[in-house]
Protein backbone atom coordinates (compact mmCIF):
# COMPACT_ATOMS: atom_id res chain seq x y z
CA UNK A 1 0.00 0.00 0.00
CA UNK A 2 1.29 3.36 -1.07
CA UNK A 3 2.34 5.83 2.01
CA UNK A 4 1.57 9.68 2.15
CA UNK A 5 3.99 11.75 0.93
CA UNK A 6 6.70 12.18 3.87
CA UNK A 7 7.46 15.94 4.45
CA UNK A 8 10.90 15.41 3.38
CA UNK A 9 9.63 14.02 0.23
CA UNK A 10 7.34 17.00 -0.26
CA UNK A 11 10.14 19.11 0.00
CA UNK A 12 12.28 17.50 -2.67
CA UNK A 13 8.99 18.00 -5.36
CA UNK A 14 9.19 21.51 -4.25
CA UNK A 15 12.80 22.04 -5.21
CA UNK A 16 13.09 19.59 -8.29
CA UNK A 17 9.49 22.32 -9.66
CA UNK A 18 11.70 25.15 -8.68
CA UNK A 19 15.23 23.96 -10.06
CA UNK A 20 14.44 21.24 -12.84
CA UNK A 21 11.33 22.92 -14.97
CA UNK A 22 12.33 24.97 -17.85
CA UNK A 23 10.66 27.69 -17.62
CA UNK A 24 12.34 29.66 -20.42
CA UNK A 25 10.59 26.93 -22.51
CA UNK A 26 7.14 27.60 -21.62
CA UNK A 27 5.10 30.30 -23.14
CA UNK A 28 1.53 30.64 -20.79
CA UNK A 29 -0.12 32.91 -19.54
CA UNK A 30 -0.20 31.46 -15.87
CA UNK A 31 -1.77 34.08 -14.11
CA UNK A 32 -4.98 32.73 -14.06
CA UNK A 33 -3.87 29.99 -12.35
CA UNK A 34 -2.07 31.97 -9.76
CA UNK A 35 -4.97 33.68 -8.97
CA UNK A 36 -6.80 30.60 -8.46
CA UNK A 37 -7.96 29.96 -4.26
CA UNK A 38 -5.32 27.89 -2.74
CA UNK A 39 -7.18 25.30 -2.02
CA UNK A 40 -8.03 24.90 -6.24
CA UNK A 41 -4.41 25.22 -6.91
CA UNK A 42 -3.65 22.27 -4.60
CA UNK A 43 -6.25 20.08 -5.55
CA UNK A 44 -4.61 20.51 -9.45
CA UNK A 45 -0.94 19.81 -8.11
CA UNK A 46 -2.42 16.40 -6.37
CA UNK A 47 -4.23 15.27 -9.13
CA UNK A 48 -1.15 15.77 -11.66
CA UNK A 49 1.16 14.13 -8.05
CA UNK A 50 -1.85 11.32 -8.16
CA UNK A 51 -1.75 10.31 -11.86
CA UNK A 52 2.04 9.71 -11.34
CA UNK A 53 3.35 12.82 -12.45
CA UNK A 54 1.56 13.06 -15.39
CA UNK A 55 -1.04 15.00 -17.60
CA UNK A 56 -1.15 11.83 -19.90
CA UNK A 57 -3.72 9.69 -18.66
CA UNK A 58 -2.50 6.44 -20.67
CA UNK A 59 -4.73 6.08 -23.49
CA UNK A 60 -7.62 8.07 -21.65
CA UNK A 61 -7.58 11.72 -23.11
CA UNK A 62 -11.76 12.71 -23.70
CA UNK A 63 -14.85 10.70 -23.50
CA UNK A 64 -17.26 11.48 -26.14
CA UNK A 65 -20.99 11.81 -25.82
CA UNK A 66 -23.42 10.64 -27.80
CA UNK A 67 -26.21 13.65 -28.42
CA UNK A 68 -28.40 11.64 -31.07
CA UNK A 69 -30.39 9.86 -28.00
CA UNK A 70 -30.93 12.27 -25.30
CA UNK A 71 -30.84 11.80 -21.98
CA UNK A 72 -34.13 9.90 -20.64
CA UNK A 73 -34.38 10.44 -16.43
CA UNK A 74 -37.11 7.74 -16.75
CA UNK A 75 -35.32 5.31 -18.21
CA UNK A 76 -32.06 5.73 -16.89
CA UNK A 77 -32.88 6.75 -13.26
CA UNK A 78 -36.48 5.42 -12.45
CA UNK A 79 -40.44 5.87 -13.13
CA UNK A 80 -41.50 9.53 -12.34
CA UNK A 81 -38.30 11.36 -12.80
CA UNK A 82 -38.25 14.09 -15.63
CA UNK A 83 -36.27 16.83 -16.56
CA UNK A 84 -37.13 19.84 -14.54
CA UNK A 85 -38.94 22.40 -16.78
CA UNK A 86 -39.69 26.56 -16.50
CA UNK A 87 -38.92 28.24 -13.03
CA UNK A 88 -37.36 27.10 -9.49
CA UNK A 89 -40.31 28.27 -7.64
CA UNK A 90 -42.57 26.34 -10.16
CA UNK A 91 -44.06 23.12 -10.38
CA UNK A 92 -41.33 21.77 -12.74
CA UNK A 93 -44.29 21.15 -15.80
CA UNK A 94 -44.02 23.68 -18.16
CA UNK A 95 -41.45 25.76 -19.87
CA UNK A 96 -37.83 25.35 -20.72
CA UNK A 97 -35.90 22.89 -19.46
CA UNK A 98 -33.83 23.26 -16.62
CA UNK A 99 -30.37 22.31 -18.23
CA UNK A 100 -27.25 23.75 -19.03
CA UNK A 101 -26.79 24.40 -23.02
CA UNK A 102 -23.41 24.57 -22.99
CA UNK A 103 -22.93 20.93 -21.71
CA UNK A 104 -25.34 20.11 -23.98
CA UNK A 105 -23.58 20.72 -26.95
CA UNK A 106 -20.70 19.25 -25.80
CA UNK A 107 -20.17 15.79 -28.38
CA UNK A 108 -16.57 15.44 -26.35
CA UNK A 109 -15.42 16.63 -22.82
CA UNK A 110 -11.52 16.49 -22.21
CA UNK A 111 -10.73 14.60 -18.87
CA UNK A 112 -8.14 17.37 -17.81
CA UNK A 113 -10.45 20.13 -17.75
CA UNK A 114 -13.12 18.45 -15.55
CA UNK A 115 -12.83 19.67 -11.82
CA UNK A 116 -14.55 18.69 -9.15
CA UNK A 117 -16.27 21.21 -6.35
CA UNK A 118 -18.15 21.26 -3.17
CA UNK A 119 -18.74 24.95 -3.19
CA UNK A 120 -18.48 25.11 0.58
CA UNK A 121 -16.93 28.36 1.79
CA UNK A 122 -14.88 29.36 4.80
CA UNK A 123 -16.77 27.72 8.27
CA UNK A 124 -19.39 25.96 6.48
CA UNK A 125 -20.13 22.37 6.65
CA UNK A 126 -23.01 21.80 4.66
CA UNK A 127 -24.94 23.62 2.10
CA UNK A 128 -28.54 22.69 0.28
CA UNK A 129 -28.44 21.64 -3.36
CA UNK A 130 -30.38 25.18 -4.39
CA UNK A 131 -28.06 27.08 -2.63
CA UNK A 132 -24.81 24.56 -4.12
CA UNK A 133 -26.47 25.75 -7.48
CA UNK A 134 -26.66 29.11 -7.22
CA UNK A 135 -22.93 28.98 -5.99
CA UNK A 136 -22.44 26.88 -9.42
CA UNK A 137 -23.96 29.68 -11.24
CA UNK A 138 -21.70 32.35 -10.38
CA UNK A 139 -18.54 30.30 -10.81
CA UNK A 140 -18.83 30.49 -14.08
CA UNK A 141 -17.79 27.35 -14.94
CA UNK A 142 -19.92 24.92 -17.17
CA UNK A 143 -22.07 22.46 -15.16
CA UNK A 144 -21.95 19.41 -16.77
CA UNK A 145 -25.52 17.46 -17.49
CA UNK A 146 -27.02 14.27 -17.05
CA UNK A 147 -26.25 12.96 -20.48
CA UNK A 148 -22.54 12.69 -19.45
CA UNK A 149 -22.96 11.48 -16.37
CA UNK A 150 -25.02 8.35 -18.28
CA UNK A 151 -22.12 8.12 -20.54
CA UNK A 152 -20.12 8.06 -17.93
CA UNK A 153 -21.92 5.35 -15.94
CA UNK A 154 -22.53 3.22 -19.03
CA UNK A 155 -19.14 2.97 -20.20
CA UNK A 156 -17.96 -0.68 -20.35
CA UNK A 157 -15.69 -1.03 -17.51
CA UNK A 158 -16.51 2.23 -16.23
CA UNK A 159 -13.24 3.36 -17.16
CA UNK A 160 -13.15 6.76 -16.76
CA UNK A 161 -15.31 6.74 -13.59
CA UNK A 162 -12.21 4.58 -12.24
CA UNK A 163 -9.54 6.96 -13.25
CA UNK A 164 -12.02 10.36 -11.71
CA UNK A 165 -11.58 7.53 -8.28
CA UNK A 166 -7.72 7.09 -8.60
CA UNK A 167 -6.84 10.75 -9.67
CA UNK A 168 -9.16 12.73 -7.26
CA UNK A 169 -10.39 10.48 -5.06
CA UNK A 170 -13.64 11.38 -6.03
CA UNK A 171 -16.33 8.35 -5.00
CA UNK A 172 -19.45 10.48 -4.99
CA UNK A 173 -20.39 13.23 -7.46
CA UNK A 174 -23.26 14.41 -9.05
CA UNK A 175 -24.06 16.58 -12.54
CA UNK A 176 -25.80 20.01 -11.55
CA UNK A 177 -26.26 20.76 -15.70
CA UNK A 178 -29.39 19.33 -15.28
CA UNK A 179 -32.37 19.90 -12.79
CA UNK A 180 -34.83 16.63 -12.41
CA UNK A 181 -37.95 16.28 -11.06
CA UNK A 182 -39.52 13.71 -8.84
CA UNK A 183 -42.59 12.61 -9.14
CA UNK A 184 -43.67 14.46 -5.43
CA UNK A 185 -42.48 17.61 -7.14
CA UNK A 186 -38.91 17.81 -5.41
CA UNK A 187 -36.03 19.43 -7.45
CA UNK A 188 -33.04 16.94 -8.04
CA UNK A 189 -29.63 16.33 -9.56
CA UNK A 190 -28.34 13.16 -10.65
CA UNK A 191 -25.43 11.43 -8.93
CA UNK A 192 -23.15 8.64 -9.51
CA UNK A 193 -20.96 6.92 -6.24
CA UNK A 194 -18.50 4.19 -5.73
CA UNK A 195 -19.86 1.15 -3.72
CA UNK A 196 -16.85 -1.32 -1.95
CA UNK A 197 -17.11 -3.44 -3.99
CA UNK A 198 -15.49 -1.05 -6.80
CA UNK A 199 -18.74 -0.49 -9.04
CA UNK A 200 -20.11 2.88 -9.46
CA UNK A 201 -23.99 3.00 -9.31
CA UNK A 202 -26.50 5.50 -9.86
CA UNK A 203 -29.29 7.42 -7.80
CA UNK A 204 -31.15 11.08 -7.24
CA UNK A 205 -30.51 13.58 -4.43
CA UNK A 206 -32.88 16.19 -4.12
CA UNK A 207 -31.74 19.91 -3.85
CA UNK A 208 -33.01 20.94 -0.04
CA UNK A 209 -30.88 17.97 1.22
CA UNK A 210 -27.64 18.58 2.51
CA UNK A 211 -24.53 18.30 0.99
CA UNK A 212 -21.02 18.36 2.55
CA UNK A 213 -17.07 18.29 0.99
CA UNK A 214 -17.35 14.84 -0.24
CA UNK A 215 -20.68 15.69 -2.13
CA UNK A 216 -18.53 17.37 -4.97
CA UNK A 217 -20.57 18.57 -8.29
CA UNK A 218 -18.21 18.42 -11.47
CA UNK A 219 -18.14 21.10 -13.71
CA UNK A 220 -15.49 22.04 -17.01
CA UNK A 221 -13.37 24.30 -16.21
CA UNK A 222 -14.05 26.62 -19.47
CA UNK A 223 -15.38 30.00 -18.24
CA UNK A 224 -18.98 31.13 -20.02
CA UNK A 225 -20.90 34.63 -19.59
CA UNK A 226 -24.09 34.24 -17.61
CA UNK A 227 -26.95 36.27 -18.89
CA UNK A 228 -30.31 36.68 -17.35
CA UNK A 229 -31.71 33.26 -18.81
CA UNK A 230 -28.70 30.85 -17.44
CA UNK A 231 -29.20 28.06 -20.23
CA UNK A 232 -29.00 30.89 -22.69
CA UNK A 233 -25.24 31.71 -21.60
CA UNK A 234 -22.24 31.63 -23.99
CA UNK A 235 -19.23 29.97 -24.61
CA UNK A 236 -15.67 32.54 -23.89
Amino acid sequence: MSQAISGGQARSLVASFLVDTPWDEIPMDVQPFIEMPAEKRGQAFAAFIRNNFSLIIGELKSLAIDRSKPFNPTKFIGSGVTIWRGPAIGAGLEGKEEQTCQSLDMTEIFLTNLRFEHMLQEGESTITGEEKLKRHLADKYILLDAKIGQTLYEEPGQVTLEWIYRTFGVTWVEFPGTTLRVSDGRRCFLYLYRDGDGRWNRNYNWLDNERDAQNVSVVFATLFISLPLWWESFVL
